[in-house]
């Protein structure tokens, strides 16, 4: 099981903590064991879930060109993807195809968005280990764009920096998955679906969001897309 915090607490962000307890808390209450792996960079630790045996990661975005070289259990959560830009830099009301064909957009190396933003037409992309990196190298100058989803960049950004960073697109919604090496016995994956729908229905799903300080309003958006039963095969779905 590949671990979402990583080792250095001051690049965590409370999201990770909670997915690596809902994790470890899923398997638990399916009695299936497992190993912990500490953070690795992320495309180390999807390649090793994509080739190795028996390897878990999340959270993990579930798209079609993936779906048949993974198991999957979820969704666990629901992120918006976007693109962002200095707010002086001009890139503010151009059109997506416009930023896709001319800018130098910044992305986690590994990551779904990095494949998808080529099949957009992307012609600069500029892969980066670590989500962190991206907006240091958007402050330097060093890319035109950053390809981030909301909650991560409020994590990341100052309050300065988030007056000078402004949001150019929302671009797409994904549903986020905990994801197993095809090896994995289809009965696992079961056991590991079917508990994660009794942490939904008992309201411990939501329980432990609460403790981590995180939206549990049954009543958000967001909540309700998860807790409805046809979230449980979506994947992504275009807004633009």
């Amino acid at each position: 099981m590949h671990q979402s915090y990583p080792q250095n607490a001051e690049e965590g962000r409370p999201e990770q903590l909670f997915f690596d307890e809902l994790v470890r808390s899923l398997f638990k209450n399916a009695k299936l064991p497992f190993i912990e792996q500490l953070q690795q960079p992320w495309k180390r630790a999807y390649q090793e879930t994509l080739y190795g045996p028996r390897h878990v990661v999340y959270p993990t975005t579930r798209t079609a060109d993936r779906e048949n070289d993974l198991e999957w259990a979820g969704p666990i959560s629901r992120t918006v993807w976007n693109l962002y830009g200095m707010k002086h830099a001009g890139w503010a009301g151009r059109q997506l195809a416009d930023i896709f064909a001319s800018a130098r957009i910044g992305v986690a190396m590994g990551s779904a968005r990095e494949d998808y933003l080529r099949s957009r037409g992307a012609k600069n992309i500029v892969a980066v280990q670590r989500d962190d990196q991206l907006l240091a190298m958007l402050l330097a100058d060093r890319i035109d764009v950053l390809a981030m989803g909301a909650s991560s960049l409020g994590f990341l950004t100052s309050d300065a920096e988030a007056r000078a960073v402004g949001r150019l697109a929302s671009y797409r919604v994904c549903y986020l998955y905990v994801a197993l090496s095809k090896d994995s016995p289809p009965g696992d994956v079961a056991k590991l679906q079917a508990s994660l729908d009794r942490f939904y229905l008992d309201g411990h799903f939501l329980a432990m969001r609460r403790d981590f300080k995180l939206n549990a309003d049954p009543h958000s958006d967001f909540i309700q897309s998860l807790l409805h039963p046809a979230s449980h095969n979506i994947g992504c779905v275009d807004m633009n």
